[in-house]
């Protein structure tokens, strides 16, 4: 994926939280997203982050700015999984290559840091940007989940996975993915 954007991930902070709660309050983000804090507050969100074992959350950097998240949910390294999440908060930068150079990253880490074997998600079927985003960096369609009435979903649910050996011969075609 040549050109993708230089992006950084760092640890979520205290002062982070503000830019969480807002994104969390967007409706398209949350129509596509789905919401974080409901029934828990950001900053009990951000103590349970810190001392989970099945959970890293990591802010998006991009020229100086903190323009999103992406986290390792369900950990699980007996087996070798985890559900992967991506937003990039700020939506005028949709489009540039955020997301993807920032899901590489995350991929990276999953994959070569923490020897992780697979890696899943969840997307709406209507969220197609991030279909596509998914499937360039090599998610494969694994199954369709009928909306959920009691979450409210606004389309059924894509799920998709990755696998690490998929991820590393990916890596080797084209360097330019971290």
């Amino acid at each position: 994926m040549p050109g993708l954007p230089r992006v950084g991930l760092r640890p979520v902070e205290q002062a982070d939280l503000a830019l969480l709660s807002r994104w969390d309050e967007d409706p398209v983000i949350g129509a596509l997203m789905g919401r974080r804090f409901v029934g828990q507050s950001p900053a009990q969100w951000l103590e349970d982050v810190r001392h989970s074992r099945t959970s890293r959350v990591w802010m998006i950097e991009w020229e100086g700015r903190t323009v999103g998240e992406v986290e390792l949910a369900q950990v699980n390294r007996r087996a070798g999984t985890a559900e992967v999440r991506v937003c990039v908060g700020e939506k005028a930068l949709w489009g540039r290559g955020i997301g993807t150079a920032a899901m590489s990253a995350l991929l990276n880490e999953a994959f070569v840091v923490m020897g992780l074997e697979t890696v899943y998600l969840r997307v709406f079927t209507t969220n197609l940007r991030a279909i596509g985003l998914y499937e360039r960096l090599g998610f494969r369609r694994e199954g369709l989940l009928a909306p959920s009435s009691r979450r409210a979903d606004p389309a059924p649910v894509l799920l998709m996975n990755l696998s690490r050996s998929r991820w590393l011969a990916r890596k080797r075609r084209e360097p330019a993915l971290c």
